[in-house]
């Protein structure tokens, strides 16, 4: 008599009074055993490789911090904005490490902290670049012309890559944590800001007045106004170096803008130091007669301004001969060409090729005018500002002013003059310090970071931290495992 064979695992677990039998259960999960080991092994795995991948099981040996300079290069080279040259190594400073490791209280000495610290010019896109260009060059089948490209912007992407820096910090050398680590790397960029930016690195001004303006009581009347005409000039030149920098249209000091302070320093100008300085060049005489050295000076000045009138006044005559000349050879040009005929095809074609030499020198003479006439346009400015000048220094030589004592009105307006130009240097001052909270709170004008400081190298941390993944990963196999198991029973057992 056949039996008919029967499925191990299609048998009932369920009892006559509707009770699971959890021994048939488990005898039957135990069948499936390859199937649970199976999903755990596969979790152990998957679990071990990404946070191998992510760097949660390793031992970091270094942190590096990507950063890329975002004031322009100058002339080929990178500058602050100040005009100083920009070299890497001032990311590591002494006096940058030596405010970073007081402020984070390590008892690490600068020296070791020198060490453990370097910084390159660098950039993954570019570098890769730089050296597929460098491939092309080396190999001697190129082409002249896909060589001079090749050589030119490869010099293109060595000056760009200068802008790209990579900070590296050495953990092991130091004897400190990732976190610790990754806190040290920023705050040196962020101290590295802050000392460039209190040293007037990151301004482009950086010939304002620093000391008070003050009247010495035993300089004549000439010399004070001279001065104070010279510190009001360079007051309104550090504005308006200010004024020009992105961001700080919308200062605002007391109430006061930039374009406030530069009204203030014109109405000065205006209304009390230009009318007293040329009121005190008009009393020369006078004056002099209390200081024989006003005199003096002032024969000298006037001899200066002469010599320097009559330089500007030669150096027009040569620009405007020079531009007659250009406007006649664009002329002489122009109608040769309208009537240069062309005779047969080799002809024509000599006619073009000269039609278009003289157009290429036509636009060159344009460029040429216009160069010259920016120039001489400059020149002229200079020249109505010394004959301004001179005219301030030779007076008057009727006497316009009456009875009046010279001397007794210029004294009487120094102090005004004395306290509303320190009062503007402390305006400036504020503007100033205004701008560099600006840098130091908005690191996007100095720098951009690339990315976050990441830990790279190193290996398996420790056995502890290993073996508490692995048992994280090993439940949550068996639990995946005994699901799909249990799936698959319930499956079988409809089917029977």
């Amino acid at each position: 008599m056949n039996q008919k064979a029967v499925d191990p695992l299609s048998g009932s677990i369920v009892s006559s009074d509707d009770e699971i039998d959890l021994g048939a259960l488990l005898g039957r999960l135990w069948k499936l055993r390859a199937l649970i080991v199976g999903f755990m092994i596969a979790c152990v795995a998957l679990v071990i490789a990404f946070h191998m991948a992510r760097g949660t099981l390793s031992s970091p040996q270094r942190i590096e911090y990507a950063i890329a300079l975002t004031f322009a290069q100058q002339s080929g080279e990178l500058r602050y904005p100040g005009g100083n040259l920009f070299s890497p190594n001032d990311l590591k400073a002494p006096a940058v490490l030596t405010n970073v490791r007081d402020a984070l209280g390590l008892d690490i000495s600068i020296d070791d902290l020198s060490s453990a610290i370097s910084v390159r010019s660098s950039n993954s896109l570019l570098e890769s670049a730089e050296r597929q260009l460098e491939l092309m060059l080396s190999e001697d089948k190129t082409p002249e012309g896909i060589r001079k490209s090749a050589e030119s912007e490869l010099d293109n992407l060595k000056l760009e890559s200068q802008r790209y820096i990579t900070i590296s910090l050495l953990l092991d050398d130091l004897s400190v944590s990732k976190e610790t680590g990754i806190r040290l790397i920023q705050a040196i960029v962020d101290q590295w800001v802050k000392i460039s930016t209190d040293q007037g690195l990151f301004n482009v001004d950086s010939s304002h007045p620093v000391d008070l303006f003050s009247i010495q009581q035993s300089g004549n009347l000439i010399n004070i106004y001279d001065d104070a005409e010279k510190y009001l000039n360079s007051l309104s030149v550090a504005v308006r170096s200010i004024s020009n920098i992105s961001g700080t249209e919308s200062l605002t000091i007391e109430g006061k803008s930039l374009s406030d302070l530069q009204r203030d320093i014109e109405t000065l100008e205006n209304s009390e130091i230009g009318p007293l300085r040329e009121f005190a060049y008009s009393n020369s005489e006078r004056l002099a007669s209390e200081d024989p050295a006003i005199q003096i000076r002032l024969l000298a000045r006037q001899r200066l301004l002469k010599l320097e009138s009559e330089r500007l006044n030669k150096l027009i005559a040569s620009y405007d001969q020079a531009i007659e000349e250009l406007a006649t050879s664009f002329n002489q040009s122009d109608t040769r060409r309208n009537i240069d005929p062309g005779q047969g095809n080799l002809q024509l074609d000599q006619s073009v090729i000269n039609s278009l030499l003289q157009m290429g020198n036509q636009l060159g003479a344009v460029e040429s005018r216009n160069e010259l006439f920016k120039l001489r346009t400059q020149t002229v400015e200079k020249l109505y500002s010394l004959e301004k000048e001179m005219a301030i220094l030779a007076g008057v030589n009727d006497n316009i002013y009456g009875d009046l004592d010279p001397a007794n009105i210029l004294n009487e307006s120094l102090p005004y003059i004395e306290s509303q130009l320190n009062v503007f240097r402390a305006q400036l001052d504020s503007f100033i310090l205004a701008y560099r909270e600006i840098i130091l709170n908005g690191g996007s004008q100095v720098f951009s970071a690339q990315s976050a400081p990441l830990p790279r190298g190193g290996y398996i941390m420790s056995l502890r931290k290993l073996m508490m993944h692995t048992v994280i990963a090993l439940v949550l196999g068996l639990m995946l495992g005994l699901f799909v198991a249990l799936v698959r029973l319930a499956v079988t057992s409809a089917r029977s």
